[in-house]
Formats: structure tokens, C-alpha cells, sequence
């Protein structure tokens, strides 16, 4: 049976699918960290409210969570997805997100994605 903060996770993954802006930032703190490869970050709901306008009016996206693992506050979701670019070819592509949560709601995303 899923914990509380993984259907939080399923939520999110599901707006983002679904291009449904509201439904990924109902999933969220105002304060969110979202963290990309290390290196790109992204601070507070309305920075990553902008980042995800962009990336949602790019492409078409799939992602199912293969697996989760949980300790605590932080939950690591394992991904397989497709990212349909509309002027391009598909992208596949693997993931891991490490979720950090407080009050019920996610305050910090690291993501991990090999990029070719």
C-alpha cells in the first residue's frame, strides 16, 4: 500500500503528464528547491511554476515511477519515461527524483537525469 507522500509523488507525476500546472503546484511548497543534475536550481513555487510553463509547452511527456524508496521525509522515486519534443524526435530517458517533505507537501526535488 502506498504511503500518504508517495500519492503526493503520483499527484505530482500525474499533472506533469498530464500538463496540468495547478495539480503539480497543489503538490508543493511555497519555498520548493528543485535541484536538476546537480548543477541547475530553481527556488521557490513561482521559479519552478516558470520553469515547468516551459518544459510542459515544449513536448508532450511520459513518465511511470517504476519504483519508490522511502525512509522518513524523503522518498526517491525511480523513472522511465518519453519526452516527445513538438519539433522532434522521441527522447527515452531514466530518472531517479529525491523528494523531501514537510507538512504533507514536497519542499525539495533533486533530480537526477542522464543527459546524451
Amino acid at each position: 500500500m502506498p504511503s500518504q507522500q508517495q500519492l503526493v509523488i503520483q499527484s505530482y507525476t500525474n499533472g506533469f503528464v498530464a500538463g496540468n500546472l495547478s495539480q503539480i503546484l497543489s503538490c508543493v511548497t511555497d519555498d520548493l528547491v528543485w535541484e536538476f543534475n546537480g548543477s541547475q536550481v530553481v527556488e521557490g513555487r513561482e521559479g519552478f511554476a516558470e520553469h515547468m510553463r516551459n518544459d510542459l509547452g515544449s513536448g508532450t511527456p511520459e513518465l511511470t515511477i517504476e519504483r519508490f524508496v522511502e525512509q522518513d521525509d524523503v522518498v526517491v522515486a525511480i523513472n522511465r519515461g518519453r519526452f516527445v519534443p513538438g519539433d522532434g524526435e522521441p527522447v527515452e530517458f531514466v530518472s531517479a527524483e529525491v523528494f523531501g517533505f514537510r507538512d504533507g507537501k514536497i519542499c525539495r526535488i533533486q533530480t537526477y537525469q542522464p543527459m546524451d
